[in-house]
């Protein structure tokens, strides 16, 4: 009997032998439900979880957008310098070059404003 005892530790065991067919059928169909709607608010969490991770992989990418468009501002202000301080001094082939190369950034840069824009609406 100690053995028993050991084993349940809670009692659930010996008050469910204690118990008639009928009630221990009406306690198994209480566990039963009980389990099933543990298990629907358990699928409800990890839907609400799934959206949540949705939105923060959202939210890193607004933040990667934000970032890479400061970045590209700020090689377009460098670039603008060099051009400023080129063309005091320097062959046209090279300034078109660089000019090239600040509109490449430019349209980019809009590319990527967009696509921010576009984030947002979402």
């Amino acid at each position: 009997m100690e053995e028993r005892n050991a084993s349940d530790p809670s009692g659930h065991r010996r008050r469910l032998l204690e118990l008639d067919k009928d009630a221990l059928a009406d306690e198994v169909i209480r566990t039963w439900d009980t389990l099933a709607v543990s298990e629907a608010e358990l699928g409800e969490l990890r839907v609400t979880v799934e959206r949540l991770e949705v939105e923060i992989a959202k939210m890193r990418g607004r933040r990667g957008i934000s970032s890479t468009k400061i970045e590209m501002a700020n090689r377009i202000e460098e670039l603008e310098k060099e051009i400023s301080i080129l063309s005091v001094g320097t062959g046209d082939e090279e300034l078109a070059h660089l000019r090239e190369r600040e509109e490449a950034l430019l349209t980019a840069l809009l590319d990527l404003e967009r696509e921010f824009t576009a984030s947002q609406n979402v």
